[in-house]
């Protein structure tokens, strides 16, 4: 996993980073499976059902990253597979946490 693969997922902006998420509800554990496309891809347990799996997409990535529920939220895709999520905060730093993440995947 090379930084411009991570690199492709993140734009900063509004004192934070957005962040392309592609979804997998109903996996069987949580994870961070990696890089799909120009998105991380993140499985949940969670189905996709009255925003369940949105939830555990921003407490799974809350925790991940080290940062408060509050800081992070979907800003579309809500009812989509692929999202976009803002996570406020120092871009850098995030961006930071993240590729150190996908090293580890």
């Amino acid at each position: 996993m090379t930084d411009q693969d991570c690199a492709a997922a993140l734009t900063s902006g509004n004192g934070g980073v957005y962040i392309n998420i592609h979804a997998q509800p109903g996996a069987r554990r949580e994870a961070l499976c990696g890089m799909h496309g120009d998105a991380l891809k993140i499985a949940v347990r969670q189905a996709a059902q009255d925003g369940k799996a949105n939830a555990a997409i921003v407490d799974f990535l809350a925790d991940a990253l080290g940062m408060a529920r509050q800081d992070l939220q979907v800003s579309s895709g809500h009812a989509s597979r692929r999202k976009r999520l803002f996570a406020r905060g120092d871009a850098v730093q995030i961006a930071g946490r993240i590729e150190e993440l996908l090293r580890n995947v």
